[in-house]
């Protein structure tokens, strides 16, 4: 039998269920447009457009090293946003956080 490896430049079943995760919700409600997808043999990306926009506004991508990048374009280009070992972490600038009195009141909870 012949095993053909899984390339590191690609998003595994984990990374795209994690993507839809956070994704869904926002086509659902409409504030995202479309999402199309890019593959190369460097690279995975997920591009999302906005409603009304003639530019894709957020990349999500994978490379041949196996790195997330989330990227943000304004209208003078892409800039990251976030980075990461997987998508879970890669894609956690968009989940919500420990509010801060939250997270101080549990450090203190633990001295």
């Amino acid at each position: 039998m012949t095993v053909v490896p899984f390339s590191s430049a690609r998003f595994t079943p984990f990374d795209l269920t994690e993507w839809n995760s956070v994704a869904q919700p926002k086509l659902e409600r409409g504030l995202w447009e479309t999402v199309s997808r890019q593959t190369a043999p460097d690279h995975d990306q997920l591009i999302v457009r906005f409603p009304n926009l003639d530019r894709p506004v957020f990349r999500f991508e994978r490379d041949r090293r196996g790195t997330y990048r989330l990227f943000f374009n304004d209208r003078r280009g892409w800039y990251c946003i976030g980075t990461g070992e997987t998508a879970e972490e890669c894609l956690s600038v968009w989940r919500g956080r420990v509010p801060r009195a939250t997270a101080e009141a549990g450090a203190q909870a633990g001295r």
